[in-house]
């Protein structure tokens, strides 16, 4: 309910423009109610793991909100660093939800946003720190309009002049993502609200209603692209995604992930074919995303190279899940036969990746240059220069040619045995690299399963321990 409050009101009579005595009707005085609406329930969720050098300024971000929020809950993916005691030492008033291993972004998030039952629930990362007026902007934004589903934040890198993320797009068709104002020296150019295509998950403000409708992160997403996932599935729904300067943060960015690394690269382009296969149209994918991915892959280094043969290994193996996942958030079925053009996509683009690790052209070159071949004797001597030459042709039958031509033959053999041990020696390397790739996939899912094994003991403990207590 609103808060209400009531003033006196005295009305001038009709009759002869005499003021009007309400003590002389008492029925006539009569109270006028003035509703105000207060602001809607948020919460906050802090998804943790290993940024104990980052809660400190993130918390103490928060208890400074002008608009504080109703709830602060930290949600941990297993953190070795002490990240769980020094909150609980420190920050009593933080809830904190232990998951017991890494399950990663969107179901750790997850498991905190099934619980949360405020109207309005920010995800933030322990790399931001928000300006004083954050959450209520974040609040207002929301407020503005009932179809806004998503609202971002304006996130400035440390020192507060450079812009990090003034709202998110893609350029297509490969869905590689790119930031409004990236780089740019703040002059307010970016001050105005704006319908974008996602915002990132670093701090981004969610209506309950939305996740009521399209269902919460899909945790096929461990990190990376779960954010711009969902403002797809809220666009689709009807919704709007709107950048809100007010609400502005510091966000150091990479705090956990450094980015250009191997896992960095395996992880994000992982999330970003899950996304393509989600919701890109099936002749896009199967047409100019393939063809302009192979060109794409032609320019990367190897060790890029592997990290993104590693990504095209999983997103493959998963393809009957991503299928259902497709469907299941919204999107349009693909056909059997489109399916199967996507598959036979990525074992081109595999097949593509792979080969750049060897030079295809390397043994022909040794094989050639292992050729001995016998060199004709040659003088550029003025006039006498055949003569000499003749001369030392003749002597070399004579005295050394049958000689020479014999170990010429032994090595160019021994050459030729060289070459082909080496072709063996490549196509069972070759082997053994794919047959690697193929375990470092299986294991990172085994892992992730086991992961989530772990969150479900960790919380079957909970529930038995709340039970007992």
């Amino acid at each position: 309910m609103g808060d209400c409050r009531c003033l006196d009101y005295q009305p001038l009579s009709s009759g002869d423009d005499k003021r009007f005595n309400p003590h002389s009707d008492p029925g006539w005085h009569k109270p006028i109610v003035l509703t105000v609406t207060p602001p809607p329930t948020l919460s906050v969720i802090l998804l943790n793991w290993n940024g104990r050098a980052y809660l400190e300024q993130c918390l103490y971000a928060l208890a400074g909100q002008s608009q504080p929020a109703s709830r602060v809950m930290l949600v941990d993916n297993g953190s070795t660093d002490g990240s769980v005691e020094f909150v609980r030492e420190h920050f009593p008033w933080v809830k904190i939800r232990d998951n017991g291993g890494n399950i990663g972004f969107a179901a750790g998030n997850n498991v905190a946003l099934r619980e949360d039952d405020a109207e309005i629930t920010v995800l933030l990362n322990p790399d931001v720190i928000l300006y004083p007026d954050c959450l209520a902007a974040l609040s207002e934004a929301l407020a503005e309009d009932p179809r806004i589903g998503i609202a971002g934040c304006r996130l400035l890198y440390p020192g507060g002049d450079i812009i990090q993320h003034a709202g998110g797009f893609l350029t297509h068709p490969q869905a590689m993502p790119g930031h409004y104002g990236i780089g740019e020296r703040d002059e307010r150019q970016h001050n105005m609200p704006r319908d974008v295509e996602y915002v990132i998950g670093a701090a981004m403000a969610i209506r309950r209603s939305l996740l009521d409708e399209i269902g919460l992160l899909d945790e096929g997403f461990f990190l990376y692209f779960e954010d711009t996932d969902i403002c797809r599935r809220a666009r689709r729904a009807g919704y709007r995604v709107v950048y809100w300067p007010a609400a502005t943060g510091i966000h150091i960015e990479s705090a956990t992930a450094i980015k250009g690394s191997f896992a960095y690269l395996q992880r994000f382009h992982s999330g970003r074919w899950r996304y393509l296969l989600k919701h890109f149209p099936a002749e896009e994918i199967a047409g100019p995303t393939l063809e302009a991915e192979a060109k794409w892959l032609d320019r990367l280094n190897p060790a890029e190279r592997r990290a993104v043969t590693l990504a095209y290994l999983a997103t493959q193996r998963g393809l009957p899940e991503i299928w259902v996942a497709r469907e299941r958030y919204g999107g349009d079925p693909l056909p059997p036969e489109a399916q199967a053009a996507v598959d036979q996509g990525m074992t081109g683009l595999i097949a593509r990746a792979r080969s750049a690790e060897f030079d295809p052209s390397g043994l022909e070159r040794l094989a050639e240059a292992g050729v001995l071949r016998e060199q004709p004797f040659i003088s550029n001597i003025p006039l006498v220069g055949p003569i000499i030459a003749s001369f030392r042709s003749a002597w070399n039958n004579v005295a050394s040619r049958w000689y020479v031509n014999h170990l010429m033959t032994q090595q160019n053999n021994f050459n030729r045995m060289t070459v082909a041990q080496l072709e063996q020696y490549e196509a069972e390397l070759r082997g053994q690299m794919e047959l690697l790739e193929e375990q470092v996939v299986l294991t990172v899912e085994l892992r992730r399963r086991v992961e989530k094994l772990q969150a479900h003991v960790t919380d079957l403990r909970r529930q038995m321990n709340h039970r007992q207590g």
